[in-house]
C-alpha cells in the first residue's frame, strides 16, 4: 500500500510539474491560489486529481497484468 501511495505522488508531481513547469517556476504561490479557478476540461480544482488518478490506472493496467501472468509461471 505504501508503494502505491509513493506511485501515486510521483504521478501526481511528475505530472504536475510537466504540464505548468513554467508557472511553477515563476509564480508557484500565485498558481496555486489560482487552482479554484482552474478551467481545465470543467473539472475546475479536481482537475490535478482526476488527471492523475487516470495515469495511475492506466500504467496500473500493464503493471496488474503483469502480476496476472506472474504469479501463474
Amino acid at each position: 500500500m505504501k508503494k502505491e501511495l509513493i506511485i501515486l505522488l510521483v504521478v501526481f508531481l511528475v505530472g504536475s510539474l510537466g504540464m505548468h513547469h513554467k508557472e511553477f517556476f515563476s509564480y508557484p504561490i500565485e498558481h496555486i491560489m489560482h487552482l479554484p479557478k482552474a478551467g481545465a476540461f470543467g473539472f475546475g480544482a479536481l482537475h490535478p486529481l482526476i488527471f492523475t488518478i487516470i495515469i495511475y490506472l492506466l500504467l496500473w493496467i500493464p503493471r496488474g497484468i503483469g502480476r496476472l501472468f506472474k504469479k501463474k509461471s
